[in-house]
């Protein structure tokens, strides 16, 4: 089995990461036809200077590398209210099944922690099982739905970093959920 080695990185290699990312989401993203058409469409009138996308400095990456093979990778930064956002983690297809994922989840629970967050927020495509089923096995919470017309529907996960505010989760949603 390789050594996966986990470090932050200031950005990812382009076009190679973008290509990546679309080889990884392939199956949740499920870009049809029409959906290819009007990306396509909208990047044609978009202004120059917005081609690259642009992040505020505070994301951060982390990447999983197999000697100096990229093989999977987590972003995220902090929002409002000390909720850290977890907005693309993947790892490639040949690297997947060997707990790597399970490690960078654990290295970014870690960054957002060290960053003052008290929850780590995350949204997936609701075809994505292995990532749903992993976060809810390490203590995610459902905590509500959305609607991408690019992504479809969108589970959100809520980890609450303290006792205290899983307590507060517990005492002020949990009675409302039916049993």
């Amino acid at each position: 089995m390789p050594v996966i080695a986990i470090r932050p990185v200031d950005k990812f290699p382009e076009p190679d990461f973008t290509r990546l990312q679309r080889e990884v989401f392939r199956d949740v993203q499920q870009v049809s036809e029409p959906l290819a058409a009007v990306l396509e469409a909208e990047a044609a009138v978009r202004p120059a200077d917005l081609e690259a996308p642009s992040f505020s400095p505070a994301m951060r990456r982390l990447g999983a590398y197999d000697g100096e093979q990229l093989v999977g990778w987590s972003t995220g930064w902090m929002e409002r209210g000390n909720v850290w956002y977890m907005a693309n983690s993947g790892v490639v297809a040949s690297h997947r099944r060997q707990g790597i994922y399970s490690r960078l989840l654990a290295e970014a629970c870690a960054l957002a922690r060290e960053s003052g967050a008290v929850v780590v927020r995350s949204q997936h495509s609701v075809m994505n099982n292995a990532v749903l089923a992993a976060k809810l096995r390490k203590g995610f919470h459902i905590s509500g739905l959305s609607h991408s017309a690019q992504m479809g529907t969108l589970v959100e996960l809520t980890l609450h970093l303290t006792p205290e505010r899983l307590a507060l989760f517990r005492e002020r949603v949990l009675p409302y959920v039916a049993p």
